[in-house]
């Protein structure tokens, strides 16, 4: 291929930048706080004692109680009231709330306050032993079953704290197709509580359309897709889903099964996926085309489920079977069997005004088959990507209100990944396109090593009834390096194995009750030494600015 051309796309490299393509709002925050209100003022005359010292009683070895110590430190040394007394065992039942016990309270029992010790007993609080200690209440027999069995594993016997009520509500949740809210109501025994779950069933299917101009040149940048899933197909805590696309240059058929193993969590999934395509324009008469079928199967359980953090740990096996022809004759034939491990988990905090942040690490462990002879032979005079190989591959990212500017707000996102070896193009980390560096093209600046980071400043606001829009100005930049190994012939000398791409621009999202539309122009800064001799981009042009647009529909 003459370097004054820009290089066509492949299976592996269109498959890479269709696996590569909503903002969350934070719960409620309607945890207890560890209340330090002061103590409410002595009236004149009537009881007081005076308090030197606290001992805690009903509890000891459940609680933390040096914490205890700490919220009731300011009522030492003094003469208080019955109201006050009484107003120091409330700050405790929030206290304790506040680490976590939702059922716990403390109050003052009989005592004889001569010695100066004030006794604080404390009621932890538990849900009955009886039968009925958690009800859920369903109009779907299998799904009441389900439900029950869920919150049985993640409330065990004696104290009940606030992160297992809200992991067992949060797992009923995640059932496809399932909206659960819960509330306590007195149990049977003294001092117990009882669980009452509503489960509500959602629509039995859901899907959506869209239309984007997301997709590669070569194969037609504008692209139509629809997804759809039917929720419990199977009266499980499963979910079937199918998602199509399709551009002028490429068609893609996905299915994909995911099922619930355990009540606490664990879950089961397998895909699979056909995607054949056509390069057209400049080298429409090459008659390159060529397919990329993927098959995976996978584990996955949350560590951790609550409102306010989230972790899960993944186990996912894939094959994929890529096929490269020009002029009906068979150019590259290649399978990949792959092992991702990955750590993944988000949390919300009140920090500034409130925030989100959520971060990933994964292991991929591979290897590559290469089919054809002569692509052997290449291969073995090339980038050597023939057999096995490993790869680290990370994100971060943070959404964060901006203090006291109402409806504004920050997102910083980076992800990277760092190769053992030179990788199969479907592999490699890209720069360029929608989500990454939004000034140069898809396909654009691709290399076995690389990081990117995108930088967002958010205005949120209304412009008709029902209708929310988001403005953005918003900086891209990233760094790839093209080739672990190079060899003769693989790197450009105006570009170097290594270099960066930049960019900046706006954006305007809106969004309706099921409709979203998206747009962002994006202006690249600086030069793309990714160019071609001709000073061609990745698609063949010469572009230095790119718009993109989305239109979505849900059903």
């Amino acid at each position: 291929m003459a370097l004054a051309q820009t290089a066509p796309p492949d299976a592996g490299s269109l498959l890479n930048q269709q696996q590569r393509q909503e903002r969350l709002q934070p719960p409620a925050d309607d945890a207890a706080a560890l209340l330090q209100a002061p103590l409410p003022d002595a009236p004149d005359g009537g009881f007081s004692a005076r308090i030197d010292r606290v001992r805690f009683s009903g509890a000891e070895g459940a609680i933390d109680t040096q914490a205890l110590q700490a919220v009731v430190a300011d009522a030492l040394g003094k003469s208080l009231t019955h109201a006050q007394l009484q107003a120091l065992a409330q700050r405790v039942s929030a206290a304790l709330q506040a680490q976590g016990y939702l059922l716990a309270r403390a109050y003052l029992p009989r005592q004889d306050l001569s010695n100066g010790e004030l006794e604080i007993a404390i009621m932890i609080g538990r849900l009955q032993n009886a039968p009925g200690r958690v009800q859920v209440l369903s109009d779907d027999a299998a799904l009441r079953a389900r439900a029950t069995g869920i919150a049985d594993a993640a409330l065990p016997e004696g104290p009940v704290r606030n992160d297992q009520l809200e992991r067992a509500l949060l797992l009923i949740n995640d059932v496809p197709g399932v909206s659960a809210r819960a509330t306590l109501e007195k149990g049977a025994e003294p001092g117990s509580s009882r669980l009452l779950i509503r489960a509500d069933s959602a629509p039995a299917w859901i899907g959506g359309a869209s239309v984007d101009n997301f997709a590669n040149r070569y194969t037609g940048a504008w692209r139509s897709s629809a997804w759809g899933a039917v929720n419990r197909p199977f009266e499980h805590e499963d979910l079937l889903g199918v998602n199509l696309s399709h551009s002028s240059g490429s068609d893609l058929l996905g299915l994909n099964y995911a099922i619930g193993l355990t009540p606490s969590g664990l879950r089961a999934n397998v895909a699979a996926s056909s995607m054949h395509y056509a390069v057209g324009a400049e080298f429409k008469p090459l008659d390159l085309r060529g397919s990329a079928r993927t098959v995976s199967a996978g584990l996955s359980y949350p560590l951790l489920r609550t409102r306010k953090r989230s972790l899960w740990i993944s186990m996912d096996a894939e094959r994929r079977e890529l096929v490269d022809k020009a002029l009906g004759q068979v150019l590259r034939e290649r399978n990949l069997d792959r092992l991702t491990t990955m750590l993944s988990g988000n949390a919300w905090d009140g920090w500034w005004g409130g925030g989100y942040f959520g971060a990933s690490l994964g292991w991929v462990a591979g290897r590559v088959d290469l089919d054809n002879a002569a692509d052997r032979i290449a291969d073995g005079l090339s980038a050597r990507t023939r057999g096995s190989y490993n790869k680290l591959v990370w994100r971060v990212e943070r959404n964060q209100s901006l203090g006291g500017l109402s409806n504004w707000g920050l997102y910083v996102g980076a992800n990277g990944q760092f190769a053992s070896k030179n990788l199969d193009s479907s592999e490699k980390f890209l720069l360029g396109g929608p989500s990454g560096v939004r000034g140069h093209a898809v396909g654009e600046g691709s290399g076995d090593n690389g990081w990117l980071v995108n930088a967002e400043l958010r205005r949120d606001f209304l412009v008709a009834r029902h209708v929310r829009a988001q403005a953005l100005l918003f900086a891209d930049h990233g760094h790839v390096r093209q080739h672990i190994d190079p060899w003769a012939g693989s790197v450009m000398p105006w570009s170097g194995n290594a270099y960066d791409l930049s960019s900046a621009g706006i954006g305007l999202n809106l969004q309706g009750e099921r409709w979203s539309l998206r747009g962002a122009w994006a202006h690249r800064l600086g030069d793309n030494p990714g160019r071609s001799a001709a000073g061609l981009n990745a698609d063949g042009l010469r572009d230095d600015h790119y718009l993109w647009l989305q239109a979505s529909l849900r059903f």
